[in-house]
């Protein structure tokens, strides 16, 4: 789905599209940059060559997040795209900017702009990069604004997003117009001074860009790989949909995380009630203990039999609870619930001799024998 709503814009071949976008607008900020010796439009051919890279890899790990998973990653390959988006971060906005500081601080000591050669196609090229950025901005943006909270800023909800393609796209757009301008102000006011250190400084400025932006990357896809929390209105409604079944009396020791941007495991340990497990049964199994010519005969095979119907009432239960959770949150991919009474210490019976709790069982069985009567009434 990260994909999807990337390449929904204009079809199947956008993803590509905006590569060879990007590509054209490196080779054509590399021409006039070659041409006139400005240093801070060197810098930001070096940015869209950048950007270009960064959306092979996350192509690359979307292509790979989408496999199923199998006998060696039973959890799937959703975490792929986080590290695709970290190897981006890491390899290519922290190597633009390397090479952008290392380009400025030689430029400053002796810079290679000429001013005669600042030409309208310079600031052409200036213009249909900021033009082409900012038009892709307005549509990440408007994807992000779409599903942002009402209680969270547009910048924590960024931050907070599961997806990095979301983020990348959105980060890299935002810079891309933020280095353009940089750019122009610093060809600007070279034009204006007489002065090429401020196109050196344009670049200087430019990398720091490239740096910030790439250790947020790297923050945000450090989290999502260590292992990031399911949001608690989720895990809060999933427990809620458990504790509404009346065969569960607690839910505890509960673990989950999310395995890529779209799927999550959630496991949760189960406190079964015997006595509706009882009523369920109780219909199929009063006529065999009142037609038991011997009991003492009759009573192990009938025990062994009804002991397996309580295991096989118990896995009816599980798959139920398994398929209301991912009907209700198709990203549950994995769910672990696992049968696991808080007191296996003694049996019930041993605990319930008192005639004021049999009373109370007596009660409550004759609820449950109600409310399934009711249950199975047209």
């Amino acid at each position: 789905r990260g994909l999807d709503w990337l390449i929904g814009w204009l079809g199947a071949g956008v993803w590509f599209a905006a590569m060879a976008g990007n590509f054209a607008i490196t080779s054509l900020k590399l021409a006039a940059s070659g041409a006139s010796g400005s240093s801070a439009l060197f810098a930001e051919a070096i940015h869209s060559g950048v950007d270009t890279m960064n959306q092979a890899l996350l192509l690359i790990g979307l292509r790979d997040a989408g496999s199923a998973p199998d006998k060696r990653h039973p959890y799937g390959y959703g975490r792929s795209v986080y590290v695709w988006s970290l190897i981006s971060a890491v390899g290519t906005f922290w190597l633009g900017a390397g090479v952008s500081f290392t380009n400025s601080v030689f430029h400053w000591h002796q810079p290679t702009m000429v001013l005669e050669d600042v030409t309208w196609h310079l600031w052409g090229v200036l213009g249909f990069s900021f033009l082409v950025d900012g038009a892709v901005l307005m549509m990440s943006l408007r994807h992000v604004l779409e599903s942002l909270p009402p209680d969270k800023s547009i910048s924590e909800h960024v931050m907070s997003l599961r997806d990095p393609t979301t983020v990348a796209v959105l980060l890299e757009d935002s810079a891309a117009c933020a280095g353009v301008l940089i750019a122009g102000a610093g060809i600007g006011l070279s034009q204006l001074t007489g002065h090429t250190h401020y196109d050196v400084l344009g670049e200087f400025m430019i990398s720091g860009l490239l740096g910030a932006m790439g250790i947020a990357l790297v923050r945000l896809n450090v989290r999502s790989l260590i292992g990031r929390a399911v949001d608690p209105q989720i895990t809060g409604a999933i427990k809620a949909l458990l504790l509404s079944r009346p065969s569960i009396d607690a839910v505890h020791s509960v673990t989950h995380q999310w395995e890529g941007p779209y799927t999550f495991s959630y496991k949760a340990e189960l406190d079964f009630d015997g006595t509706y497990i009882a009523a369920r049964l109780h219909s199929r199994y009063l006529t065999e203990f009142q037609n038991a010519q011997d009991l003492d005969k009759d009573l192990k095979i009938l025990l062994a039999w009804y002991a397996e119907d309580v295991v096989r009432v118990v896995e009816r239960e599980v798959n139920l609870l398994e398929a209301k959770i991912r009907e209700e949150y198709p990203e549950a991919a994995f769910i672990e619930l696992v049968p696991d009474s808080t007191d296996t210490s003694a049996f019930a019976i041993e605990g319930n001799k008192q005639q004021a709790l049999r009373r109370v069982e007596q009660e409550t069985i004759n609820q449950y024998l109600a409310q399934l009567s009711k249950e199975k009434e047209p």
